[in-house]
């Protein structure tokens, strides 16, 4: 059974009156374990195709199903409970709470967990943060770390409830090349450990970093292609195929 399969699935926004089409007619499938980017220019559709993916936004039309379950027949409070427990989320913006310490921006999301027991949560936490690097940074202010560090902070926070999946959109777009090439060994290592990778980018540079590239135009798949010549991050920011 594949993790996610999407048939048909069409998205269209409606703002007074106006109705705008963004997806048309999209099917595909991700089996769990993948490392998969989503590539093409701006207003191709990729980012809405993602937040649908995620259970931000609901499609039009179509069928998406997780696990192979209609996820489209979920009421907002069980997909939240999905997102928290299957999905972790990284931005190109970071979306950090300023003023607030590496450690305590890290464990938001086992706030929302029903489960939430402080105990077993710096445990939890101190996992993901080591795992990206960060454990040295856990009492830093987020305004007081750099871009890279920022993301590496963003990614422990999608990692401290061990996701099934990692959705990332345009992870380094804010970043320097080298902190840009430390975040994607660091998905790389994630994507080798078990989980589910999902890239949003518009460079076909940072794309090759990925095992399966779905390249978008005009709100479709126009190819879906395993990479030839994968790109992989080494730790000192260079290259290898």
């Amino acid at each position: 059974m594949p993790l996610i399969s999407v048939q048909n699935l069409s998205k269209t926004y409606e703002t007074e009156g106006v109705k705008t089409p963004v997806l048309f007619d999209v099917s595909f499938e991700i089996q769990k374990g993948e490392f998969i980017s989503i590539m093409g220019p701006s207003g191709s559709g990729k980012s809405t195709l993602m937040q649908i993916l995620g259970m931000l936004d609901r499609p039009t039309e179509g069928i998406y199903l997780l696990e192979g379950k209609n996820i489209t027949q979920y009421s907002d409070d069980e997909l939240a409970k999905i997102r928290n427990k299957k999905i972790g989320f990284v931005f190109q913006s970071f979306n950090l709470l300023p003023r607030t310490s590496v450690y305590e921006n890290t464990e938001l999301p086992l706030l929302y967990d029903e489960d939430h027991l402080e105990i077993s949560n710096k445990e939890k936490i101190t996992k993901a943060l080591d795992a990206v690097g960060m454990s040295h940074r856990t009492d830093y202010l987020s305004n007081q770390l750099s871009g890279g560090e920022k993301q590496r902070v963003a990614i422990a926070r999608a990692l401290v409830n061990n996701p099934e999946i990692i959705f990332a959109d345009e992870p380094t777009g804010n970043l320097d090349s080298k902190s840009g090439l430390a975040v994607m060994k660091i998905l790389q290592k994630l994507n080798d450990a078990g989980h589910t990778v999902i890239l949003v980018t518009h460079e076909t540079y940072t794309a090759r970093h990925a095992k399966r590239i779905l390249n978008m135009k005009d709100g479709q798949i126009v190819s879906d292609e395993l990479v030839k010549d994968r790109l992989i991050a080494d730790g000192e920011g260079t290259l290898l195929k």
